[in-house]
């Protein structure tokens, strides 16, 4: 699954796949010079509907069958890897046939089929939160309505794993870094890449002494406190620096705003946009990455550099 607001590049998935993908130069054919599949590669038959075609076809957005052995049937984002004239003839409502290569740090499709053009077979995935009545208690967040770079993040409150409240001004003083996850993401190299990101980041900032980290669940309906945790104590996090946060739908849908994440629920799943951002000691967003090309040096870097003002 996937959503597509303003600034968004690669976000995914009901917590989509992180993967890491080198982009240089072009070929003749207009493929995209990617780094060859290692040995250790694994390749899945790959079947689905497009609903949505980013960046001249080199992402698409495809509503997809069940993966044996990887995942289950949802709708997210895939990079893709064909040649120009391939993505150029791809559009949205066409039945595909592909092969999805998933490498331990990214993923892509390849050797695409098109079989027909099926607009109205499927379901289609609205590129915005849905219009149609959300699970009862379920709020979005407002599209377009994120800070910019140098601008103040709005204040907020939310309750930690802990169970104690956070605001962020309480954390004045220090670089902080911000992403979103839920605990139930079905996907194993997408939230639970980036808490594991953390996880080094968090060990960087320990031995350094400075810098906090904040995760806000974009399933606050489930992550309780008490669910919130125990995923964070699988994680290794020192609440005193690393925390976990839930808590009312719309003051969660509010800070998700702020960052320019959206999400909705779909399915049993959530579907949301990744991003990595860093405020810095007097409150103001500092950097943001959207999608999951980042790494925790790139984070540390940052928190770095806004440290020093």
């Amino acid at each position: 699954m996937s959503i597509h607001p303003r600034r968004y590049r690669r976000a995914a998935v009901v917590c989509a796949l992180a993967g890491l993908l080198a982009a240089a130069g072009c070929r003749r054919d207009g493929e995209s010079r990617e780094p060859e599949a290692s040995a250790s590669a694994k390749r899945y038959p790959f079947h689905g509907i497009v609903r949505d075609v980013k960046n001249g076809g080199t992402d698409l957005t495809v509503e997809h069958d069940a993966i044996p052995g990887f995942m289950g049937a949802m709708t997210m984002v895939f990079p893709v890897r064909a040649p120009l004239e391939v993505r150029a003839a791809i559009a949205p409502g066409d039945e595909i046939d592909a092969t999805l290569v998933a490498e331990e740090s990214r993923y892509w499709i390849e050797g695409i089929r098109r079989r027909r053009s099926v607009p109205g077979s499927r379901r289609l995935i609205p590129t915005a939160p849905p219009a149609e009545p959300a699970p009862a208690g379920s709020v979005t967040p407002v599209p377009n309505n994120s800070v910019s770079i140098g601008q103040k993040v709005p204040d907020f409150e939310l309750t930690d794993q802990t169970n104690h409240r956070v605001k962020l001004s309480s954390l004045r003083g220090e670089p902080v870094a911000v992403t979103f996850l839920y605990t139930r993401c079905p996907v194993a190299t997408a939230c639970p890449m980036t808490t594991a990101k953390f996880s080094r980041l968090s060990s960087i900032l320990a031995q350094k002494g400075f810098g906090k980290l904040l995760v806000v669940t974009v399933d606050p309906e489930h992550d309780t406190p008490a669910v919130l945790a125990d995923y964070g104590k699988k994680a290794g996090a020192d609440p005193s620096r690393w925390k976990f946060l839930t808590g009312d739908p719309k003051a969660v849908a509010d800070v998700a705003s702020s960052f320019g994440v959206l999400y909705y629920p779909d399915h049993g799943q959530v579907v949301h946009g990744q991003a990595v951002a860093v405020v810095d000691p007097e409150g103001r967003l500092s950097s943001i990455y959207y999608g999951e090309s980042w790494e925790p040096e790139h984070i540390l870097r940052d928190l770095e550099k806004a440290r020093k003002g």
